[in-house]
């Protein structure tokens, strides 16, 4: 209940904006089982102009990836990056690999403006294999 009347208690353009980043990590979710993974780096990759405040865009996508069950980093990540470049931030997805034990682990972690926004728990300790970085499509001012 608690919850209810915190998600009531928001403004009208925060709780649409919690909505859609629920939505975006469902939906997120679901095509990481059945669509490339280069596709989806393609489509969450692309800026575009929008008016809406990283700040506020990152807020909704990290309190609701705390509510949407099944989310990881991933998921987490790439909806984050679809969201911000929808609205015209750059961001780099970074994906990295640690050794725990006799296996690997891999995480991934979003920064924008330099700063880890999502994933930054431990993210120090992987080592970093690649980043997928969302810009303008080629051709784009900027």
């Amino acid at each position: 209940m608690k919850s209810l009347a915190a998600f009531l208690a928001l403004k009208g353009s925060d709780r649409w904006l919690l909505m859609e980043a629920s939505l975006m990590l469902a939906c997120v979710r679901g095509a990481l089982h059945v669509v490339s993974i280069d596709r989806l780096r393609k489509w969450t990759g692309h800026v575009r102009p929008g008016r809406r405040p990283a700040d506020r865009i990152i807020w909704a996508v990290r309190a609701a990836a705390r509510r949407v069950p099944g989310t990881t980093c991933l998921s987490s990540a790439l909806s984050l990056q679809r969201m911000l470049s929808s609205n015209g931030h750059r961001s780099q997805i970074h994906i990295g690999v640690a050794r725990e034990a006799s296996v690997f682990i891999a995480h991934a972690w979003l920064v924008h403006d330099g700063n880890v926004v999502i994933g930054e728990e431990e993210h120090e300790r992987y080592t970093r294999l690649t980043a997928w970085e969302a810009r303008e499509p080629f051709g784009s001012a900027g």
